[in-house]
C-alpha cells in the first residue's frame, strides 16, 4: 500500500510525495492549532488503501473505550493497515514540521497510539484475550519509534494517553492519467519525467505517462533528457498543476528546430573507405589535414591491422611491402605513438621494417612509398642515426621534407646525443639540431625533449622543444621552445605587453609552426597567480593569444585549455587546441569554438564526444580542422570518428 500527501503547513501549502507502495495517492492536509503552529491536532483527507479517513488527536483524558468501545473494542483496520496508517501518521507530522500532536487548546505529547485488531489466538495456539495498539514517539523521519502494546481486560481503559482516532470520509477518488501532445520532435532520446515516472518520446504526437495519479496531488511534467541526433531544445507548456479528477491531456511540448553546423563526419567506424572497411580509428595515432582538405589518421581494418587511412583510400598497411629495388622494405608494424603528418601528396609515420628496425616512411597511396630513415642510417655528416624516437612524433612539409626526433652516434667511443633530423625520397638524413650544438643565432641547445614533438614549415625551418642554460644561475636549465634556427622563447621571457612573464613550457602540449615561423605552444604566464595559456612566438617576441578564462570573439568563455590536446598554427595565425566551455569538451581558435560535444554536425547527427588527447590539425594555408571524436552510427550506437569543421 501507498501513502502520498499534500501537506498544508499553517497557511500555505507544501508540496511533497511520500511513498508507501507503489501507485499514486491522495493529498492529505495536516491541521495545526490556531494558537500553536507546531502542535498538530488532525489530519485531513488521509489515504489508506484508497479510503479517505479523518484523523483527530484526541486529549489525554480519553481512555480507550470511548473510542474503540467496551472491551475488546471495534477497530476498522487489520494489522497491516494500522501499520501502515501509523508509520504514515509520523511522515505526515515529521514532513508539515510537527513537534507535538492533541486535541486543540489541550495537553500535548510527542506520543500517541493506534489500536487494531484483537488477539484471539496467542503464540502457542492457546486463547487469550488482549487488544493490541501502535505506540508512536515522534522523533524524526529517519528515527520514529513505532511498537506495539499488548492491553488486557483490566489495562484497556488505561488513559493519560494521545489517541489516534479515524474516521472514514469516503474512497478515495479514482486515479487519472497524465499526458499531452509532443510537436516539432526531429531527434531522438527525448525523456519527460513526471514525479519520478519517465517516458521516453519517440514521435510527434499524443503522449501518456504509464502511472496514473490520484486527484488533488500534483503534477509537473519536465524535460529529463532532451533530443540527440539532431540536438533539439524542447519546452513544456501547462505541465503543472493539482491533479484534476479527469485525465490532464493539455501538457504541450514544443521541440525547437534543430541548428545544423557545419562540421562533417569525414571517416567513422564502420565506413566503407576506397574498398577498406575501416573497422576502428586509432586516436594515438593523431590526425594531420593538407592544404586540400584531405586527412591523414591510424586505423584498424581486417581484424585489427593497423593502417594508415586517409577519408578516401587505405594508404599503406602493416604488411604491405613497398615497391622498388630489391630487397624491398615492408612495412612490419605501424607505429600509433609515432603519429600521422600529411604533405599535399604524402603521408609520414613511424614504424618497423621487417627487420624490426625502427623506421621513418612515407607512402602516397595503393602502397607507394617507402623509408625516409632508419635507425644505422649514415648521415651527410659521415655521423651514424643511432636511434629514432616515435614519442616525438613526426612532421612533413609540402615539399616532402619529413621532420623527427632520435639520436646521433658521434665518434669511435661513440658518444650519443639527441637531436632533431631531416630527411626526405632520395636525400640522406641530416641533423638539424643537437644537443650540446650552437644554433645559427649561437644559442646552444642544452639538451632535447622529445615528447615535445616536432613541427616544419614550408620554409624547412624546424620547431622542436628542450632546454636552454639560464643565463643567470650556473648550471641550471630552462624549458625553452626552439627552431632550427634559434631560440623562440623560454621559461621567464618577458611577453611583448611588457608584463606577464612565461612561468612554464608545457612540453606535452607539442609545438606547431607555420610558414611565417610563428611558432604555437602551450604553457603558464603571470605574476603571482598563474594561468594556463596558448602562446605565439616568433623568436622576437612572445604574446598570449589565449588563456583560461578568456572570453573570445564569439562570446564562449575559455573554461579550461587542455594541453594534452595538442596545438596546430596556419598562415593566417588561427591556433587551434581543445578545452571547455559550459562544461563540455570543445576544439576552439583565438576567435571562438570550432566544435563542441553536443553539437548538430551537418548531416544532422550529434557530435557525441571529443577526443583530446588525440590531438588537432589544422590545414597550412586554409581553415579547415580536424580531430577526433565520437558519433552515433545509424543504429544509434556510439562509434569513434574523425571530423572537420571550420575555424572560425
Amino acid at each position: 500500500m501507498k501513502i502520498k500527501r499534500t501537506i498544508f503547513l499553517a497557511t500555505f501549502v507544501v508540496t511533497m510525495g511520500l511513498l508507501l507502495g507503489a501507485n499514486a495517492a491522495q493529498a492529505a492536509n495536516v491541521r495545526f492549532d490556531p494558537n500553536n503552529s507546531t502542535k498538530a491536532i488532525g489530519i485531513e483527507n488521509f489515504d489508506i488503501d484508497s479510503k479517505l479517513y479523518t484523523v483527530v488527536f484526541t486529549d489525554k483524558e480519553k481512555v480507550a473505550e470511548q473510542i474503540y468501545g467496551a472491551f475488546p473494542g471495534t477497530f476498522d483496520f487489520d494489522f497491516g493497515q494500522s501499520k501502515d496508517a501509523a508509520d504514515g501518521v509520523n511522515e505526515e507530522l515529521n514532513a508539515a514540521g510537527a513537534q507535538t500532536v492533541g486535541a486543540a487548546g489541550e495537553d500535548d505529547s510527542t506520543t500517541y497510539r493506534i489500536g487494531f485488531e484483537s488477539a484471539e489466538v496467542g503464540p502457542s495456539g492457546q486463547k487469550i484475550e488482549a487488544v493490541f495498539f501502535w505506540e508512536i514517539t515522534k522523533l524524526t523521519p529517519e528515527a520514529s519509534w513505532v511498537r506495539p502494546v499488548a492491553y488486557t481486560p483490566g489495562s484497556y481503559n488505561t488513559g493519560n494517553w494521545i489517541w489516534a482516532v479515524f474516521t472514514l470520509e469516503g474512497p478515495a477518488p479514482p486515479p487519472v492519467t497524465i499526458g499531452g501532445t509532443v510537436s516539432g520532435l526531429e531527434g531522438s532520446g527525448l525523456v519527460l519525467r513526471n514525479d519520478g515516472d519517465d517516458e521516453t518520446i519517440v514521435a510527434d504526437g499524443p503522449f501518456e505517462f504509464r502511472t496514473p495519479m490520484t486527484p488533488n496531488d500534483w503534477y509537473n511534467v519536465t524535460v529529463s533528457t532532451q533530443p540527440t541526433n539532431p540536438a533539439q531544445t524542447c519546452s513544456v507548456e501547462n505541465g503543472s498543476g493539482q491533479v484534476p479528477e479527469q485525465d490532464v491531456t493539455d501538457v504541450a511540448v514544443t521541440c525547437a528546430a534543430p541548428v545544423l553546423g557545419d562540421v562533417i563526419i569525414v571517416a567513422a567506424a564502420g565506413d566503407d573507405i576506397g574498398g577498406t572497411v575501416l573497422e576502428s580509428t586509432l586516436r594515438n595515432g593523431g590526425v594531420a589535414i593538407n592544404p586540400e582538405g584531405l586527412v591523414a589518421f591510424g586505423g584498424e581494418f581486417d581484424e585489427g591491422r593497423d593502417a594508415v587511412f586517409t577519408q578516401d583510400q587505405k594508404v599503406v598497411a602493416e604488411g604491405n611491402i613497398f615497391p622498388g629495388p630489391e630487397p624491398r622494405t615492408t612495412l612490419r608494424t605501424f607505429s600509433t605513438e609515432g603519429e600521422v603528418a600529411i604533405s599535399a601528396d604524402r603521408v609520414a609515420f613511424h614504424g618497423q621494417d621487417d627487420n624490426n628496425t625502427d623506421t621513418v616512411f612515407v607512402a602516397y597511396g595503393s602502397g607507394l612509398g617507402g623509408k625516409v630513415a632508419a635507425a644505422g642510417d649514415l648521415l651527410t655528416d659521415g655521423d651514424t642515426l643511432d636511434a629514432i624516437d616515435d614519442r616525438g612524433k613526426v612532421a612533413i612539409n609540402n615539399f616532402d621534407l619529413v621532420a623527427f626526433h632520435g639520436s646521433v652516434e658521434i665518434g669511435e667511443g661513440p658518444e650519443r646525443f639527441h637531436a632533431v633530423f631531416t630527411a626526405s625520397d632520395g636525400q640522406d638524413t641530416q641533423v638539424v639540431a643537437r644537443q650540446g650544438l650552437a644554433l645559427p643565432d649561437n644559442t646552444i641547445v642544452h639538451s632535447i625533449n622529445s615528447v615535445g614533438k616536432v613541427a616544419i614549415n614550408d620554409g624547412n625551418v624546424v620547431a622542436f622543444h628542450g632546454y636552454v642554460s639560464d643565463p643567470d644561475t650556473s648550471g641550471d636549465t630552462l624549458e625553452a621552445v626552439f627552431t632550427s634556427d634559434g631560440l623562440v622563447a623560454r621559461v621567464g621571457d618577458t611577453l611583448d605587453d611588457g608584463t606577464t612573464l612565461v612561468t612554464d613550457i608545457e612540453f606535452n602540449g607539442g609545438v606547431a609552426i607555420n610558414v611565417w615561423g610563428d611558432v604555437a605552444f602551450h604553457g603558464y604566464g603571470g605574476f603571482g597567480t598563474n594561468f594556463k595559456g596558448v602562446f605565439i612566438s616568433d623568436g622576437e617576441t612572445t604574446q598570449v593569444v589565449v588563456k583560461a578564462g578568456d572570453t573570445l570573439p564569439d562570446n564562449t568563455l575559455i573554461e579550461e585549455i587542455n594541453y594534452l590536446g595538442g596545438v596546430a598554427i596556419n598562415l593566417m595565425g588561427d591556433v587551434v587546441f581543445h578545452g571547455r566551455t559550459g562544461g563540455v569538451k570543445a576544439v576552439f581558435t583565438q576567435y571562438g569554438v570550432v566544435a563542441k560535444v553536443g553539437d548538430n554536425l551537418a548531416d544532422g547527427t550529434t557530435l557525441r564526444d571529443i577526443y583530446e588527447e588525440a590531438g588537432v590539425a589544422i590545414n597550412p594555408y586554409g581553415s579547415k580542422v580536424a580531430f577526433h571524436g565520437q558519433v552515433d552510427d545509424q543504429e544509434g550506437t556510439p562509434v569513434d570518428a574523425v571530423f572537420v569543421g571550420q575555424a572560425p
